[in-house]
């Protein structure tokens, strides 16, 4: 064994304790890190499943004919990574007719899905109700069968376009048809999927009855003639398609991953069967949008938890001090007895990387327990996550360690040639001190803040736009250089505020006993500089962390609420709400306070298909929240007063008044799909305000009017959707708003199921997870970093204490030198935390407006949480100062006034 690393292990034997703090800091530092890294990894992965889980079909291939179809979807299906691929076909619906008891009932226009045997095993875009599919047969939806009311067994004609001769078929089963927006989709692989109006009628038939009886007298549909019909949305044609959906088993990894992989495989199908097909992408699409998602997500995972781990290696320095004077004396001794320069860094480097390897592997153990502790459901790892994880762990624990120890012995190595050097050559202040760089990072950080926020820039990631990634680490330049600011401009001061404040307070002279303590911390103002540097900073990134998830998890409960449309929501199929009376029934239910009924249904302004929304202005308000936010030119109330006072007003989003040139007042004639004839008809209305957000409409154009004025025109059955206000308990209340609506095929959700959904859809990104990990390591940090604070204070004035015993002064006056030390390091950097974690919190929200929808109105602030932080430094301090009084009282004099 080397004389470098005998010398290392006597040194840890000699001093266990000054080695285990080191050890147990350092750990700390490389668990933060491995922690943060196995929940981004975990949450990359969830995200991945749950973007491949929302999609009900993955791909859409037109083809040419009925033997084209089998044939493709066969070969499809045999290809691996393939779960399943059916040959269906979708066709217009003219009108349907159905005579029982009642007479003769109508239906207007509608669609057609044919599918083969098997199909729902895999795609899942229906759900069978009643009976099921024959030879023969014609399954209905729900809403259709009530129309027409039909019953299993009845007949019911089928016309496949006007003045064709009606086919008639048996009634074998009803259906819920949950998708048919992408079901009824124009196919067109070159512009990708696209949005479309579902058909107010829906038959389900077998692929072979389709293909003998009813596809005979319509045209196949091609892509040049796809959404050629004279009515927009329409389809005018039979269009065969083979229908295939992704092992999901083969899509693991993050959205990035399985989009790459999709991507792959759909490439692959395309060359095996060149020219045969071409495949509508829905599963990329959305995977597209997800990996932007979670590029975003990255970049806000390292902005949490980036400053963490820096500060936390800082405190390694500041443990690594705690042994400079025990390194001092081991240079000198190697030296004297011959040692080299090289004996000294190997001496350093061998130490480093004994505390290293201890501190990696016990980080590595603490960032797989806090993961699975802290993160819910766990981390879900793998041997291969657990070692990647170790790895970095050691890695980092064995560079900190390096960079405190080389560090303290290089610095041990050049005192002696500055001494000698002293009279003849003066110190240089550090490149970045010279040029300001703490000012020009302070300067940068306000005028990005400033451009950010008058310029209404947002932080928007795409995967396939580099110029947009580019904006999106801009915004985060901000907050990054907002730390370097107040860290280099904290190292610039080396003190001097405090020895500025001490002599301001004290004068020239201490004439009290306070005015000493005063003095004293004055002329210690470099090391009181050094602990605020660390324990303000650590404390910063505490408050900054927990006010930013706190207002984060505020807005994800209004952003849930936004999303739903009210604490629970009732879906219905057309025509139940109206006919059931669901709206008032689910207002019965106990701990629903109010209910209001929409009609969520689409309309054409020009050649854009549009979200629309019929309302009652008077009920909407009570049964779900309406932020000022929400519309431009006048409160929630103003607007929704507007719109009462005209039946034929209507409220027009945001990029709809740009895009068209609106403005209040002005015509603006939509072109809506009336019910009674299956086609579209023009109807007029007043623009009344201007919204940018409203409950469960998308976040870009739509449009609220109405709901009588809505249905005299468009004949529909009635609303769709219900908004009820909850009490405390909106998951119990939802369970009995199921109960009594279950019957009419309604789909029951509440904001408390919303919130975990909008949580894990990364467009809100989970910080959950993120935050647990991070706040009980701020708050374990918080603590060691006082711990520190007040045992460095204490190595380094050893003598000087020993002294003063020595001389009579009594061990309170003596122990009251540490404790003012650490109460004004305890103070300026609690000031200094709340100032800069306030300040951090409100730049990194204006960064990410566009994450919170609607914006915060203000900050949250988690009372508890900076309770517990400030609570665990002031803790750990009084502690410490305990501690340090014993070992004054137990000093052995005469050994330390003979310390060199």
């Amino acid at each position: 064994m080397s004389v470098s690393a005998r010398l290392a292990l006597a040194g840890a034997r000699r001093s266990p304790w000054q080695t285990l703090i080191r050890i147990l800091v350092l750990s700390a530092a490389a668990a933060l890190l491995g922690a943060m890294l196995l929940f981004v990894g975990n949450s990359l992965q969830t995200m991945g499943a749950s973007a491949v889980r929302s999609v009900p079909l993955d791909w859409q291939g037109p083809v040419s004919s009925y033997r084209a179809d089998l044939r493709v979807a066969g070969a499809v299906g045999r290809l691996p990574g393939i779960q399943q691929a059916s040959a269906t076909a979708t066709a217009p619906l003219a009108d349907a007719a159905h005579t029982g008891p009642a007479g003769l009932t109508n239906t207007g226009a509608g669609a057609v899905l044919a599918v083969p045997p098997g199909y729902d095993t895999h795609l899942h875009t229906y759900r069978v109700l009643q009976g099921g599919f024959a030879p023969g047969g014609v399954v209905l939806d729900q809403q259709m069968a009530s129309t027409l009311q039909a019953r299993l067994g009845d007949f019911v004609t089928l016309r496949s376009r006007p003045h064709a001769k009606p086919e008639r078929f048996r009634v074998t089963g009803v259906a819920l048809v949950t998708h048919p927006d992408v079901l009824f989709q124009p196919l067109n692989p070159q512009l990708g999927p696209a949005a479309a109006q579902p058909p107010a009628n829906i038959a389900l038939m077998p692929l072979t009855t389709f293909a003998a009886r009813y596809a005979a007298t319509l045209r196949t549909l091609t892509a040049a003639n796809v959404g050629s019909s004279a009515v927009p949305g329409a389809q005018d044609g039979v269009q065969w398609e083979v229908q295939a959906q992704l092992d999901p088993r083969s899509l693991s990894g993050s959205p990035a991953t399985a989009l790459a992989r999709a991507t792959q495989a759909r490439n692959r199908v395309q060359r095996v069967l060149t020219g045969q097909i071409q495949f509508v992408d829905n599963l990329g699409d959305k995977l597209n949008t997800a990996a932007g998602d979670a590029l975003y997500a990255e970049a806000l995972y390292i902005m949490l938890a980036l400053p963490g781990a820096l500060i936390a290696l800082g405190l390694v320095y500041l443990a690594g001090l705690g042994s400079a004077e025990r390194d001092r004396r081991d240079v000198a001794l190697l030296l004297a007895r011959g040692g080299r320069r090289r004996d000294v860094i190997s001496l350093a480097l061998f130490d480093s990387f004994l505390v290293g390897v201890g501190a990696g592997l016990l980080g590595t153990a603490l960032a797989v327990l806090a993961g699975n502790a802290l993160v819910t459901g766990g981390v879900q790892l793998t041997p291969g996550r657990v070692l990647a994880t170790g790895a970095v762990c050691l890695a980092l624990a064995v560079l900190g360690a390096a960079a405190a120890r080389v560090t303290t012995a290089v610095r041990t190595l050049k005192t002696s040639i500055v001494d000698a050097r002293r009279g003849v050559q003066r110190e240089r202040s550090p490149l970045w001190r010279r040029i300001g760089l703490d000012f020009i990072a302070l300067i940068l950080s306000g005028l990005i803040y400033w451009l950010t926020a008058s310029t209404g820039f947002s932080a928007v990631v795409s995967p396939d736009s580099n110029p947009t990634l580019s904006l999106a680490v801009y915004m985060f330049f901000a907050p990054a250089l907002l730390w370097i600011g107040i860290t280099l401009l904290l190292v610039r001061l080396r003190g001097r505020m405090v020895g500025w404040l001490a002599r301001v307070l004290t004068g020239r002279r201490a004439t009290s006993w306070r005015a000493l303590l005063l003095a004293s911390a004055g002329r210690r103002g470099a090391a009181i500089n050094r602990g605020l540097v660390l324990v303000g900073l650590l404390l910063a990134f505490g408050v900054s962390l927990g006010v930013f998830t706190a207002t984060y998890d505020q807005q994800v409960t209004v952003d849930a609420q936004l999303t739903l449309g009210g604490d629970v929501t009732v879906t219905a199929p057309p025509g139940r709400v109206q006919q059931a009376g669901l709206a008032q029934a689910v207002a019965r239910v106990p701990g629903v306070q109010s209910a209001t009924a929409v009609d969520h249904s689409y309309a054409y302004v020009g050649p854009d298909l549009q979200d629309t929304y019929g309302v009652s202005p008077v009920t909407l308000g009570h049964a779900t929240t309406l932020r000022d936010s929400y519309f431009l030119g006048g409160t929630a109330a103003q607007i929704m007063q507007r719109l009462r006072n005209r039946p034929d007003g209507i409220l027009v989003s945001k990029e709809t008044i740009t895009d068209y040139s609106l403005n209040l007042g002005d015509l603006l004639k939509l072109r809506v799909l009336d019910r009674r004839t299956g086609g579209f008809k023009t109807v007029s209305f007043h623009v009344m305000g201007v919204v940018q957000e409203f409950p469960s409409a998308p976040k870009d154009s739509f449009m609220v009017a109405n709901l009588n004025y809505l249905e005299a025109h468009d004949h529909g059955p009635g609303p769709n959707v219900i908004f009820a206000k909850a009490g405390s308990d909106p998951a119990g209340i939802a369970a009995r708003v199921s109960a009594a609506t279950r019957r009419y095929g309604t789909t029951v959700s509440n904001i408390a199921q919303q919130s975990v959904q909008t949580g894990s859809a990364i467009t809100t990104v989970d910080l959950s997870g993120v935050r647990d990990i991070e706040e009980v390591f701020a708050i374990g940090l918080a603590a060691a970093a006082m711990a520190l604070f007040v045992a460095l204070a204490m190595s380094e004035r050893r003598q000087e204490f020993a002294t003063m015993a020595a001389v009579g002064a009594p061990l309170r006056r003596i122990g009251a030198f540490l404790w003012s030390e650490a109460a004004l390091v305890l103070a300026l950097s609690i000031v200094l935390a709340i100032g800069l974690g306030f300040a951090l919190s409100e730049m990194l929200i204006a960064m990410l407006q566009h994450v919170f929808d609607p914006p915060p109105d203000h900050l949250a602030i988690p009372w508890g949480y900076l309770g517990g932080l400030f609570g665990a430094a002031i803790g750990a301090s009084a502690i410490a100062v305990a501690v340090a009084a014993r070992t004054l009282a137990r000093l052995r004099l005469g050994e330390v006034l003979r310390e060199p």
